[in-house]
């Protein structure tokens, strides 16, 4: 199962690196699109300091200009792996929500989640990049595993 989700998240930061680099490339990226990307980032990280039982200074919907986004998505992406190296991922993680509301998942549960809520994202993003760019990141899992 660790192996699978190694495949997963080399996935995740491939097409979050693409779509990024779209972002970065484009003139005038809406502000709807910095704002879904961004959240999308915070939240990984705010679920790996739930998992790593650290305190988070970020907001859910926090904004970031592109290179603190880069920034995060490579500090992120180890610490998913080091995660995945280090830890069970059968393992029960209480934390509270935004809200301040109890909750416990496993931590596969909750990687499940951060891939799926990401994937969601990235389709938000492309889809309002849509007029702005020639071409559009292709970011779907077959293309990355061909």
């Amino acid at each position: 199962m660790k192996a699978y989700f190694k495949q997963l998240f080399e996935h995740e930061h491939w097409a979050n690196l693409k779509v990024l680099e779209t972002l970065i490339l484009t003139k005038e990226p809406p502000q709807r699109a910095i704002e879904i990307f961004s959240h999308t980032i915070a939240a990984q990280r705010i679920w790996l300091d739930r998992i790593m039982g650290n305190k988070t200074e970020l907001k859910v919907w926090e904004v970031f200009d592109t290179k603190i986004m880069l920034e995060l998505l490579e500090i992120n992406y180890s610490d998913l792996n080091k995660l995945l190296d280090n830890q069970d991922i059968n393992q029960l993680i209480n934390y509270q929500n935004s809200q301040g509301e109890p909750f416990t998942n496993t931590i596969n549960q909750i990687l499940t989640h951060l891939a799926l809520h990401a994937s969601y994202h990235r389709g938000q993003v492309v889809l309002l990049l849509k007029n702005q760019v020639d071409s559009l990141p292709t970011t779907d899992y077959i293309f990355y595993i061909r």
